[in-house]
């Protein structure tokens, strides 16, 4: 006798009912460990890809004089890092539609990794010539390299994670602030033992030991919200997301130009050294990175636009502090108090941290207000590519910015000039947002709708529905495989019970 499929699907839906109801997991694979993991591996990449991009700063310059650069071509060099980055991190973001970000990623990583064994190759090279067009090619693909590896991974945990887009903002910001901290260091502690060249092959190989790990640990994620037809040129003309374009821009030009003469500025007006200099940065990082853990609990609130702008209107007289504006000086008679600056660059430091993550989810209601599909890996890719794009050509202005006012006019001026172009960021992203209230769209930006923690919430219960499917097939297949016994039992007058098989 055989068993029909109506006792198939009889059997099938008691066991999915029986798994269900009883709530257990011990047949359903753990789902959370292999999103930390994933976590874990891939801001380790992002970390040492920046970790590397710092590691040359001390010693560069010294080879590159002996091998009779001059100064320009030598920050040529060290640009052409974030301008690489600039430029590639857009068009990463728009290729998740015709290659998978996980294989995007895997580029990534071994472009960056081969590009830093290169770079401590070339000091072999002993023409001036060739040295500049190897040091400049090589850093340019290690930028691609990072900008490929930084969108990517930020959109496959966006995704894939568990975690909600701001956290892995934070997360991914942190490795980024720590690498560029450490990197020095690094470079340092290996220069003393290894030298020069084998300095960069081992930071280079260390990175590509990684990848196979990534490969294992990373799911190829599939991403059933896909809008391949609107490329990223379409989604950069949006009003509102190119506002948050330029809000990238702006803080990271900020920032950088601080970084360009703060230690100068300390040395000529407090006599503080190098290492006092060091330190304090390491405060103030401290600062941003525990910021960014505060303001991940807000961005899911209501009214994340309102308090960026409210942010910006608090950044720009904190500014006029910092090194300090004219007047500033004015008020306090010309002195200069090494107090006074060091906790005006403690506070920009932990307002920063807003004004890095606040405007991605800004951007990111904007997308979904402009029909893009919150939770998509397309969408995703192409937020991550604005505000990576954003964030480096902040970085490039920044020192450019900063070197050109100092020259010209002295220190004071500096932070002024960055107050007056935070004042235009202010009255622009102000007008945008009087522009949506008269258009009725204001609410729709400022109330967060929960579609994304809905969305997820819905892929979390497919999930489990899909492993609990998977539990029962596996189970139905044992039963299959088991013999089947069917028994009669007939019953005879004054007779016992007989079984026949």
């Amino acid at each position: 006798m055989e068993r029909d499929d109506a006792d198939n699907t009889e059997e099938y839906e008691r066991l999915f009912t029986e798994i269900t109801e009883s709530g257990s997991t011990e047949e359903l694979p753990p789902v959370r460990d292999k999103h930390n993991s994933m976590l874990v591996i891939i801001i380790a990449l992002i970390f040492l890809s920046f970790c590397i991009d710092t590691l040359l700063v001390p010693f560069f310059p010294d080879v590159a004089f002996n091998k009779g650069l001059l100064l320009t071509e030598v920050g040529v060099v060290f640009s052409a890092f974030d301008f690489a980055r600039f430029v590639t991190a857009p068009i990463a973001g728009s290729m998740f539609s015709r290659c998978h970000p996980k294989k995007l990623c895997a580029i990534g990583v071994t472009a960056a990794g081969t590009a830093c064994i290169f770079f401590g190759i070339t000091s072999s090279i002993n023409s001036t010539s060739i040295f500049f067009i190897s040091c400049l090619a090589i850093r340019c693909v290690a930028g691609i390299g990072s900008a490929i590896l930084n969108v990517s991974g930020t959109s496959l945990l966006m995704k894939a994670s568990g975690y909600d887009s701001p956290t892995i903002v934070a997360f991914v910001e942190t490795g980024n602030m720590v690498g560029y901290a450490l990197g020095p260091a690094v470079g340092a502690f290996l220069y003393q033992f290894v030298g020069y060249t084998y300095m960069f092959c081992i930071s280079g190989a260390c990175l590509l030991i990684l990848l196979p790990v990534f490969c294992c640990i990373v799911p190829k994620v599939e991403d059933k919200n896909r809008s391949s037809s609107k490329n990223f040129l379409s989604f950069f003309m949006i009003p509102g997301l190119f506002i948050m374009f330029l809000n990238w821009t702006t803080i990271k030009l900020s920032e950088a130009s601080r970084t360009t003469e703060l230690t100068t500025f300390y040395y000529i007006s407090f006599g503080t050294s190098p290492t006092t200099v060091g330190v304090l940065y390491g405060i103030w990082s401290l600062l941003c990175i525990g910021g960014m853990t505060a303001v991940t609990k807000l961005v899911n609130k209501n009214y994340a636009a309102y308090v960026l702008l409210v942010t910006w209107i608090a950044f720009i007289p904190i500014c006029v502090f910092v090194l300090p504006s004219p007047p500033i000086s004015y008020l306090f008679a010309g002195k200069r108090y090494f107090m006074m600056t060091t906790v005006a660059v403690g506070i920009v430091s932990l307002a920063g941290s807003f004004l890095y993550i606040l405007p991605f989810s800004v951007a990111l209601r904007l997308a979904r207000i402009n029909g893009y599909p919150e939770d998509s890996l397309h969408t995703y890719g192409l937020l991550t590519g604005l505000m990576n794009s954003g964030l480096c050509l902040g970085s490039t202005l920044g020192p450019i910015l900063s070197g050109v006012v100092v020259d010209n006019f002295g220190f004071e001026w500096t932070q002024t000039v960055i107050s007056s172009i935070i004042a235009l960021m202010v009255i622009l992203f102000g007008s945008y947002l009087l522009h949506l209230k008269r258009t009725n769209q204001l609410s729709a930006l400022l109330i967060e709708e929960n579609t994304t923690a809905d969305s997820k919430s819905e892929s979390d219960k497919q999930q489990k529905n899909e492993q609990i499917a998977e539990a029962c097939s596996e189970r139905m297949k044992l039963c299959l495989q088991e013999p089947i016994v069917y028994t009669k039992v007939q019953l005879q007058p004054g007779a016992e019970f007989k079984t026949i098989e």
